[in-house]
């Protein structure tokens, strides 16, 4: 009877182990004014720094029905960071959060807290915000500064990854 007790609950706990299965949707485009990198008349200086000019939208959303419906105001946690495909290192990219968007299906008011001063990412994965839940429509804003003359007229990328863990 004992052994027959254990292989029950070593059939069950995988199950009841499973964690929330967090997905993170990044929706838009980054795009700058180039227009505010243009000198018109010699000796002027580029400006400090140029904000994006479109709206990009994050999503965090769970893909487990089951949790959703247990767990619905289950703590997570956003970082970001860079992988440069063709990048200067004089650049200083930012990031924030510019709003709380919205509960999918839902009136209730998003959970979220910090992201929303610019904070610098970099190749190592830093910590953006953290919230409750679903949520969907999440708009970010981004800022690039150290632009110079000195770097010539070239195209650059890099490319952003964020990752959602359990808080």
């Amino acid at each position: 009877m004992r052994d027959i007790l254990f292989g029950l609950l070593i059939l069950i706990l995988p199950g009841a182990a499973a964690g929330q299965q967090l997905v993170v949707q990044v929706d838009g485009e980054i795009n700058f004014d180039y227009n505010a990198l243009i000198i018109s008349e010699a000796g002027e200086d580029y400006p400090s720094s140029v904000e994006s000019s479109g709206i990009v939208y994050m999503s965090v959303l769970s893909d487990n029905q089951l949790d959703k419906k247990i767990n619905p105001s289950h703590r997570w946690q956003v970082s970001v960071q860079k992988q440069d495909i063709e990048w200067n290192n004089n650049f200083n990219f930012e990031i924030k959060r510019t709003g709380t968007g919205s509960r999918p299906g839902s009136a209730g008011s998003p959970q979220l807290e910090d992201g929303e001063i610019f904070k610098r990412i970099t190749d190592t994965s830093i910590f953006f915000f953290k919230g409750r839940g679903e949520v969907e429509q999440i708009p970010l804003a981004f800022k690039i500064s150290g632009v110079s003359v000195t770097m010539g007229a070239r195209n650059f990328e890099s490319r952003l990854i964020f990752t959602v863990t359990d808080e």
